[in-house]
């Protein structure tokens, strides 16, 4: 392999962490890079994202988060199932009704993001 020309400033760092394999060693593993990918798929979308932050505060069925945010019932249902694909919601049956909240890690990413 042809040596790469590292600049001085990072290079005893560098060795230190055991070069590029050693931190090709410390990335993450696929599943968790999937996983934050998902992550990120589901607050790409400002609705599921408004959507993560009002379950943040109070469980609630579809229909109002439908009333909530003008949205069909179809599509809310869509954004429901990626925060749920995501982890980030999950939903418990009560008589006819689904109540949406958020999971742990739901609402560890609004915490985080209000943080910021």
């Amino acid at each position: 392999m042809e040596e790469i020309e590292i600049p001085d400033s990072i290079r005893c760092e560098l060795e230190e962490k055991g070069g590029i394999d050693g931190i090709a060693r410390l990335l993450p593993d696929d599943q968790k890079i999937e996983d934050v990918t998902s992550i990120a798929r589901a607050l790409s979308d400002p609705v599921r994202l408004r959507v993560l932050f009002a379950l943040s505060m109070q469980p609630m069925c579809v229909c109002l988060l439908v009333a909530m945010t003008g949205y069909a019932y179809s599509k809310m249902s869509y954004h429901l199932s990626v925060l749920k694909e995501s982890s980030l919601v999950c939903a418990r049956q009560e008589g006819n009704y689904l109540i949406y909240y958020p999971t742990d890690l739901g609402r560890k990413v609004v915490k985080w993001i209000e943080g910021w």
